[in-house]
């Protein structure tokens, strides 16, 4: 410790602030400058801090002022007290978190961006820009009940977009605040920097959000994306580029089998996802993960005896897919009427690379990886061509509920709807798709109340009025009881003939 500064008298140039609790001192490197110095409880270190006041008296008063602060900001061991951190370096303490566990495989790539964006754009100019906050001790209670209609009404306006701006849907607002409940429950309440968890407003998620992807009915569009994708991979052949027709074949068979199998797109095509390293000296190395995709040796292809409707048996090929990298993490196993397609997308990739010099497929190879590279298209260039085959069908297409397009996750459920309809266990649906219960049982009771159409709206038009023998005691009269029931009896019977006519 650096010596401290004699006065004319040979004594130490330090004085007590407030009966001892903290002093003010001048030390030999720094002559006339006042420093503040408070003792840490339980150790023999200090917290200082440097005054700007020049005369002793002045320095006592600035030091009262300054114990008197750092009551509110240290703790009992004079550390910086967890409450009064800054909210923007916590939101990205938990990013980095996030990222870190993506590092190891717990997470997703798509499921640090979520968090990235929600609580880094939002959320942080919400609590920062609005309500003016900086220290996370200031977040009370009630700050986040406002939260929606800021949103909606104003928030979207000051959140950084790279597409159209526009408010957003209340289904995005709702993952808003799903990411802030998770940052307090499993960062800062577990570590500390506050003890209780916000109030979290409930809202609810309307129908019509919830139909982002509509199934595609059999009839009939179905049968006109079938048809299109078959004129159109035949097409693909008359170019002077055979990767072109490649392409479009593998995009044909990837529709086909998803409509037909159920599964996500990433179970079937694969993904590359960028992992951050954190390497000893502190530096940050990217590394690429490939995760998902499906392998010739997930795929077995058996004959099995179906029935027509007149009850005769033919052979039909299915196939039972297994899916390796799934959402929940649990592999599966979907038995599917896919067989056919996996034969001939089998057949033509064995023809295209004998005729293109490219090395023969082994099980371990992927099914609709590109054969040049070895690794997965990307999902963007899925979805373009997608859209561009929309366009091209237009108005044949039949317009769906709310007027929602149909997207590469319609195939998925279009199968779930399609099985449901077709009287399958949601046991077993949810075996096959990996599915929640909730999700299953909201398509579920769309199609049941389809089904049970007829039995909603029965009607039994030529109910006759029953003949009602009620006594008035009020009209009795002067009628004897005899004479009052005979006449009543005239008067139903009356009343009956005339409503049968």
């Amino acid at each position: 410790m650096p010596r401290l500064r004699l006065d004319a008298d040979g004594n130490q140039l330090r004085h007590q602030v407030l009966g001892g609790r903290a002093q003010i001192v001048q030390y030999d490197l720094k002559p006339g400058v006042w420093v503040y110095r408070q003792l840490i409880k339980g150790t023999k270190r200090y917290l200082s801090r440097q005054l700007h006041s020049t005369t002793q008296q002045a320095a006592l008063r600035e030091a009262e002022d300054l114990f008197l602060a750092f009551q509110q900001e240290l703790d009992q061991c004079g550390q910086k007290a967890l409450a009064t951190y800054a909210i923007s370096d916590l939101l990205k303490a938990w990013v980095k978190v996030k990222e870190e566990r993506q590092a190891t495989g717990q997470l997703s790539e798509s499921a640090v961006r979520g968090t990235t964006s929600h609580l880094l754009g939002a959320v942080r100019i919400y609590l920062l820009n609005h309500k003016r906050l900086t220290s996370i001790g200031e977040i009370k209670r009630d700050t986040f009940l406002d939260y929606a209609n800021w949103r909606l009404t104003e928030g979207w306006k000051l959140v950084p977009s790279s597409g159209e701006r526009k408010p957003p849907k209340e289904s995005t607002v709702k993952r808003d605040l799903v990411h802030v409940k998770d940052w307090f429950q499993n960062f800062l309440i577990p570590r500390g920097y506050t003890e209780t968890l916000p109030t979290i407003p409930k809202l609810v998620t309307r129908q019509d959000q919830l139909d982002a992807n509509p199934p595609i009915p059999l009839e009939p569009d179905w049968r006109l994306i079938y048809q299109h994708l078959e004129r159109w991979a035949k097409a693909g052949e008359e170019f002077g580029n055979p990767r072109v027709g490649y392409w479009r074949q593998l995009f044909r068979h990837f529709v086909l089998i998803s409509y037909n199998a159920g599964t996500r797109p990433t179970e079937l095509l694969g993904k590359i996802e960028k992992r951050r390293k954190y390497e000893m000296d502190g530096s940050i190395t990217i590394k690429e993960v490939l995760l998902g995709g499906l392998r010739w040796d997930d795929v077995k292809v058996e004959m099995a005896d179906h029935l027509t409707e007149s009850g005769k048996t033919f052979e039909f090929p299915e196939a039972i897919l297994h899916i390796r990298y799934t959402k929940t993490g649990v592999p599966r196993d979907v038995p599917c009427n896919t067989g056919n397609f996996f034969v001939r997308w089998r057949q033509f990739c064995d023809e295209y690379r004998r005729k293109h010099s490219l090395p023969a497929l082994t099980q371990t190879d992927y099914v609709f990886f590109n054969p040049y590279t070895g690794k997965p298209y990307t999902y963007t260039q899925f979805h373009e061509t997608w859209k561009q085959m929309r366009q091209e069908l237009g108005d044949k297409l039949t317009p769906t509920r709310g007027d929602k397009e149909y997207t590469i996750y319609s195939l998925r459920s279009s199968y779930i709807t399609n099985q449901i309809e077709e009287g399958k266990d949601i046991y077993l649906v949810k075996q096959l798709t990996g599915h929640s219960l909730e999700i299953l049982i909201r398509h579920y009771d769309r199609s049941d109340v389809k089904k049970r159409r007829a039995e909603a709206t029965a009607r039994t038009y030529t109910r006759k009025p029953s003949n009602e023998r009620l006594v008035d005691l009020e009209k009795l009269g002067s009628q004897s009881l005899i004479e009052w029931t005979i006449e009543t009896r005239k008067k139903v019977s009356k009343q009956s003939k005339t409503a049968t006519k």
